[in-house]
């Protein structure tokens, strides 16, 4: 196995659970923030837990690096499904985010805008207080279908970019730019060329859910390098905070630590504040004390996303790494001569997950083939060889995860404002055919009941 094994420096144990507060979680890992006595280990940090199904017997949720290293997935022979053993000397690989992240992210986007990420000593009886102590704040529909793995002896160590006072802002900004026309069918090549695909996707959803509110956000202002566009972009995900209630999934907004809802008055007197706006005249209705914070709340962002290369950075990635389209992807499947792979199966089925020491070889040819002449990159994406299919099915891949990320903007009292990239795990191979059919769905819908005079999608192309 590749994967790391690093001895952790920090020992979560010698904390207090209540040192530590619950603070959200996703498919694998649930997420602690530290709010206790001044440690140079723990404070400003949070602390990434693993989970396993909640079902018995309990199994462990794998993310797609543990596959590829082909971790042993059999469960324990105990009647509960856990690993009895109290051996703390007992090797236990790195979480795969922290390898990852220093082999491979930290070589595509600056380390400054990247979090720390580092192993966490765990211990049994340590997890499974906190764990109780965590359920009280965790949604039932949550508890029903997992838990922390109070078997772990590691757990991920990350910097707080939420934190405790001041103010913090995540936005999840989607896909960048428009795809290469080269390999873009008759079909679909019109509305592909001038409909962002967040935008087409946008619509399929208010088709389906027409009672939920519909965002006018769309990527391309955001990712555009235009002020005034970057601006748009900024009160569009405002308007859609606003309208959804505060659950729309691509802008988030924390203050004093707590994710806020556009009704919380209490937390938005404490932005109102935080900005730094006058107490004179201060509104006290939710509808004003809104329109009084947008603008100077924009204003606090616009700089951060202009004079930092974040943006940009993601952009190039974006692209660089899709320089084929998922049609185009499937085009080059198809053209595979393994004979175990038909040619009608869907675009990755059968193929195999990506191994760390994969990943390091592949990025080395990315970044290799970014040195060669724009012309010759074109050439070759307008004509990609079968020999290189696995090149791009794992450049679409890294994509994938550049597309999906989240950016965290923090503005602490006193201290200059930061931004970061998160969420940057790989995807798995597996998800290539749904992406495919998905492609499929999102575009035809658009092209049956899409608005037609709804202006088309500015790709400024900042690469």
């Amino acid at each position: 196995m590749s994967l790391p094994n690093q001895i952790p420096k920090a020992d979560v144990s010698t904390t207090h659970v209540h040192d530590w507060s619950y603070v959200s979680e996703g498919g694998a890992t649930i997420v602690f923030s530290y709010s206790g006595p001044p440690s140079k280990e723990f404070t400003g940090t949070v602390l990434r837990l693993r989970k396993i199904t909640a079902d018995p017997p309990p199994k462990e949720i794998y993310k797609p690096l543990e596959l590829a290293e082909g971790i042993d997935q059999a469960s324990s022979e105990d009647d509960d499904g856990y690993d009895t053993s109290s051996s703390e000397d007992e090797d236990e690989p790195d979480d795969p985010t922290i390898a990852f992240q220093s082999r491979i992210t930290s070589k595509l986007i600056p380390p400054q805008h990247l979090p720390r990420l580092e192993p966490a000593k765990l211990k049994r009886h340590f997890l499974e207080r906190l764990a109780k102590k965590g359920d009280k704040k965790r949604p039932q529909s949550r508890k029903d279908v997992d838990m922390i793995d109070t078997r772990k002896k590691k757990g991920v160590i990350a910097t707080d970019l939420i934190g405790v006072t001041g103010w913090a802002v995540e936005i999840k900004p989607k896909w960048a730019f428009l795809p290469n026309p080269t390999h873009l069918s008759e079909e679909t090549k019109e509305t592909k060329g001038s409909h962002c695909r967040f935008c087409m996707h946008t619509h399929e959803r208010s088709i389906k859910s027409p009672k939920k509110f519909k965002t006018e956000y769309c990527p391309l202002d955001l990712f555009s390098g235009d002020p005034k566009r970057i601006r748009n972009a900024l009160s569009d995900l405002w308007n859609a905070w606003v309208g959804s209630k505060g659950t729309i999934n691509n802008l988030k907004i924390f203050v004093h630590g707590s994710n806020i809802a556009p009704n919380d008055l209490p937390h938005l007197h404490m932005l109102y504040d935080d900005l730094k706006l006058p107490d004179e005249g201060r509104p006290t209705s939710e509808s004003e004390l809104l329109s009084a914070i947008l603008s100077k709340f924009i204003d606090s962002l616009l700089p951060v996303l202009l004079d930092t290369p974040v943006l940009q950075t993601l952009s190039k990635l974006q692209r660089t790494l899709d320089p084929l389209d998922i049609e185009g992807l499937s085009k080059l499947w198809k053209t595979d001569p393994n004979p175990h792979t038909p040619a009608s199966a869907a675009v990755g089925v059968g193929s195999r997950e990506v191994k760390l020491a994969e990943w390091e070889t592949f990025l080395k040819e990315y970044l290799g083939e970014l040195q060669r002449p724009e012309k010759d990159l074109e050439q070759e994406w307008s004509n990609p060889p079968p020999a290189r299919l696995r090149y791009y099915l794992l450049a679409y891949l890294m994509s994938a995860t550049f597309k999906d990320c989240s950016v965290i903007l923090r503005f602490a009292p006193d201290e200059k404002p930061t931004i970061t990239a998160i969420d940057l795990d790989p995807k798995s191979v597996d998800r290539l055919a749904k992406w495919e059919k998905m492609d499929n769905e999102i575009v035809g819908c658009f092209v049956e009941s899409g608005d037609k005079s709804k202006p088309p999608c500015i790709d400024a192309r900042i690469v």
